[in-house]
């Protein structure tokens, strides 16, 4: 979706094309993570901070146009008709699975239970799946082909292969692109209109990096600071705590201090939260003391806990979801950091997910 985000001059064309559909979305509105105040406070904030134009063309245009004539909320649901997917398929994986330094944990061939039919989204949650990709394979798939207006996306080296044993200079794209790329050109239409196509367009999708966290910063920072601000809902996992090498403690600790920095302007209202655990066999956790939630009190400050330190610096969140990403492990026999690691790992879903959801998530003010 990069390359969107900069409007030019007024489409008319476009707004009265999607005037006329207004009334089959009248019926089928649903909730998003930005209330319509906060969309009503982040759309002011955006027109208070652009270029100051005489007060009889402003006025003029907005009296001109019966687009923005129309209530707040059905031009709502124009927007969302346009920005955001129908049906479940849209949202379907379209291209090959991505190698990258470290395995995913998404599965991109997933059926539904019992049947043969691919995995479909969830339309009251639309999930983006970014991961990192080679940057000459990325080259390749568009070439010529690359959509109208897509400015070069940063790229940046992350260690690749089964061994992570060379770099690689890489960037990140979506594997399940929706099929809104024809409906952008709204953004372009003007100010206004861009300000609250796009508050709609990045807070309604959760952006997900599953292990792809060295893709975050890049992602992020190609937005614009506005729509960097309109995103509000975001997913990654940890990588393994037994298996961690150098570079993944620096890049979860980049990420990390890119979200919770104030300069960055993000602020999200749902995390999900995934953690590699390593369970040695079906039944590799029977038997295990967890850790009750106090107990991480101290244990973040144990070498190899540090990473927790930069979670608890989040703010704003409302919702935060934490699960286990369950991996094979070796038994701990006689090593007492894979011990530990196993008694962490069956503890995720419970005595952790507490401490952190006590920790930072924030209870909503009605």
């Amino acid at each position: 979706m990069a390359g969107y985000y900069n409007p030019s001059s007024p489409s008319r064309s476009r707004v009265d094309e999607s005037i006329k559909i207004a009334g089959s979305a009248t019926s089928s509105m649903r909730s998003y993570y930005t209330t319509s105040e906060e969309h009503t406070h982040s759309c002011e904030r955006l027109l208070q901070n652009r270029e100051p134009r005489s007060p009889s063309r402003s006025r003029g245009n907005a009296t001109q146009s019966p687009f923005l004539r129309l209530p707040a909320e059905i031009r709502l649901q124009i927007y969302a008709l346009l920005v955001l997917p129908r049906r479940p398929s849209d949202l379907i994986p379209s291209y090959e699975k991505v190698e990258s330094s470290a395995q995913d944990s998404f599965d991109y061939d997933r059926r539904e239970r019992g049947t043969d039919r691919a995995w479909a989204a969830n339309l009251s949650n639309p999930v983006l799946l970014i991961r990192t990709i080679e940057g000459n394979r990325y080259a390749q798939r568009y070439g010529p082909n690359k959509p109208r207006g897509e400015h070069k996306r940063s790229d940046y080296t992350v260690r690749a292969d089964r061994y992570r044993l060379r770099c690689m200079k890489t960037t990140y794209h979506c594997v399940n692109n929706p099929r809104i790329e024809d409906h952008l050109g709204i953004l372009r239409a003007n100010k206004q209109i861009h300000a609250e196509a796009a508050d709609l367009l990045y807070s309604s999708y959760t952006f997900d990096f599953d292990t792809h966290v060295e893709a975050i910063i890049p992602f992020l920072n190609d937005l614009t600071p506005f729509a960097r601000s309109c995103v509000k809902s975001m997913r990654f996992v940890k990588r393994g705590l037994a298996y961690d090498k150098e570079f993944d403690r620096a890049e979860w600790t980049s990420a990390m201090r890119y979200l919770t920095s104030s300069s960055s302007n993000i602020h999200l209202r749902r995390l999900q939260l995934g953690i590699v655990a390593g369970r040695p066999g079906a039944n590799g956790w029977d038997r295990i003391a967890t850790y009750q939630p106090q107990d991480f009190t101290l244990l973040r400050d144990h070498e190899g806990m540090q990473w927790m330190q930069y979670l608890l610096e989040l703010r704003g969140l409302q919702e935060l979801d934490v699960s286990a990403v369950v991996e094979h492990c070796a038994p701990a026999t006689n090593s007492m950091a894979m011990a530990n690691f196993i008694r962490f790992s069956a503890s995720i879903e419970s005595g952790f997910a507490q401490y952190m959801r006590d920790a930072v998530v924030q209870p909503c003010v009605v």
